[in-house]
């Protein structure tokens, strides 16, 4: 039975990768991210089990937007969006460019999450999974995009979930994305999810 996913940053990258791996196996999946271009890009290269739907998910206003847009129902929702926003950023010693670099990280990396995760909550199906892409920069990085992903780690360990988190042990770039769960979900399905997937080249 096909199941509703919700994947944010699907637009690229590991986000893409999971989706089409979910497309692949018959599910029907939603790729949020807020740029138009690569999202609708992907939607249309993944086939039509996939829709796009533009949101920044960083920003309240645009989250909350979702909720008309969402499945009623949500078998599993993937938090991919994020990144280290350090790398796009020039370098400078200032406190307001530093307090900068670390809302940015935080934004993207874990508030993303945090309001998706609110939002779909409500809508998540017994026995349903939210997985969230962490980064082994959780506990080797530092600065910012750290920090960032480490918080990611225990945001929602006070929830009721089904949850588990995801850590990308070799970066896309190299052709494949190889997840490993830390927290195995509670159900074999959600496992089920995370088999290893290609990323595009």
């Amino acid at each position: 039975m096909a199941r509703n996913v919700i994947v944010t940053g699907g637009g690229t990258g590991i986000g893409r990768a999971v989706a089409a791996s979910f497309a692949a196996t018959g599910d029907t999946v939603v790729i949020l991210g807020r740029r138009p271009e690569p999202l609708h890009r992907a939607a249309a290269q993944l086939g039509p089990a996939v829709r796009a739907v533009v949101c920044d998910a960083t920003d309240p206003a645009q989250v909350e937007t979702l909720r008309t847009q969402l499945p009623t129902t949500v078998d599993v929702l993937v938090n991919s969006a994020g990144g280290n926003t350090d790398l796009d950023r020039p370098s400078s010693d200032d406190l307001a460019s530093l307090a900068a670099s670390w809302r940015a990280n935080l934004e993207a990396n874990l508030l993303s999450a945090v309001l998706i995760t609110a939002v779909v909550a409500d809508r998540l199906t017994e026995g349903g999974a939210v997985i969230s892409i962490s980064s082994i920069a959780a506990d080797k990085g530092a600065g910012a995009y750290g920090a960032a992903k480490a918080a990611l780690a225990s945001a929602f360990t006070s929830s009721a979930l089904v949850r588990s988190e995801i850590f990308m042990s070799r970066p896309p770039r190299s052709g494949r994305v190889e997840l490993a769960l830390q927290q195995p979900p509670a159900r074999n399905r959600a496992c089920q999810l995370v088999s290893p997937v290609r990323s595009p080249r």
